[in-house]
């Protein structure tokens, strides 16, 4: 299954790259690296509820279960983000886009809920996790149920984010 770039987090609007997510989770989730990598993720993505054309994502694989996200804004000029770590992570048969929050003032992981991922990874809508009870989880089984019992909660979630693939690193025939 094709699991692309639901990537982050906007959930608030444009101005959260700039600003960070004040919820993220403590806790690393018990199988950070049970789920590989999908090497169409790679590649230069656009945020479509990101008014500014000249912001992207940068997704490099760097590892067979690990990306390497790096946030553009300005036409390249500034790096909000670079080489963040990210996973992907499996609750209840639901894929989630996992990475470590770069407001170093909130430090840890932040959930993007893949809601669906078009033909070819070219497409992605995704959910961030916003809810506030992430702040509070103790341990990787608690973020487990925490996650698993809302994933058809929409309350638990901020707006659907769009995203498409300007760009793909490598080429698989397809």
């Amino acid at each position: 299954m094709k699991i692309l770039l639901y990537l982050f987090l906007l959930a608030y609007a444009p101005n959260f790259w700039s600003s960070g997510i004040t919820n993220a989770c403590n806790i690393k989730i018990d199988n950070m690296e049970k789920v590989r990598i999908d090497d169409h993720m790679q590649g230069i993505w656009k945020m479509a509820e990101d008014s500014n054309a000249h912001d992207y994502l940068i997704v490099e694989k760097a590892g067979d279960y690990r990306y390497s996200v790096t946030y553009m804004n300005r036409g390249g000029d500034n790096r909000g983000l670079e080489h963040e770590e990210a996973f992907i992570i499996e609750v209840n048969n639901t894929k989630y886009f996992t990475i470590s929050n770069w407001d170093r003032d909130y430090p840890g992981w932040v959930f993007l809920k893949l809601d669906s991922i078009g033909k070819g990874s070219w497409n992605i809508t995704a959910s961030l996790a916003t809810d506030n009870r992430l702040k509070e989880v103790k341990d990787s089984k608690e973020l487990r149920e925490l996650l698993g019992a809302n994933i058809n909660n929409a309350s638990f979630y901020g707006k659907e984010l769009h995203f498409k693939k300007k760009y793909e690193f490598n080429s698989f025939g397809k």
